[in-house]
């Protein structure tokens, strides 16, 4: 198969690396994946190895916070309201997959002049865990 070199963005670019299964598998592998094509002839399929079967529906956690799968996930900035989920240990939000919640805000996020802005996800968001009646700051959980 010939292969081209494209010019991708940061946003882009992550949402590559976080689909790849490990850091063997290629770029392309993963690309493809997400735009729902089949494997390449040139790539065999690989078959899922336990490890990766036990790291499904997994939690976030970070800084003494576990969220576990399914958590729901809500902020608002600049009049902006956002949702979204915890999937598999990744922050889900607007499709995007992140690793933290500042990530995730600024990845959401704009300014007023369309940019992104660096934002403590650690502030902004509110959380709703599976079983949780009512949503929580997410600072609020961290430990004292």
């Amino acid at each position: 198969m010939q292969m081209r070199t494209i010019e991708i963005d940061f946003d882009i670019h992550q949402m590559i690396e976080l689909e790849r299964k490990n850091f063997d598998e290629p770029e392309n592998s993963a690309l493809r994946r997400l735009l729902k094509l089949p494997n390449a002839k040139s790539e065999p399929p690989k078959s899922v190895a336990a490890s990766e079967l036990s790291s499904a529906n997994r939690s976030w956690s970070r800084s003494g916070v576990e969220l576990p799968h399914g958590t729901e996930v809500k902020m608002e900035y600049n009049g902006q309201a956002f949702q979204g989920v915890i999937e598999d240990g990744a922050w889900l939000v607007d499709g995007l997959k992140t690793r933290s919640p500042s990530d995730a805000a600024g990845s959401a996020a704009r300014t007023k002049n369309g940019g992104r802005p660096s934002l403590n996800g650690w502030i902004y968001w509110e959380v709703k865990r599976p079983g949780d009646s009512r949503w929580r700051k997410l600072k609020s959980l961290k430990p004292r």
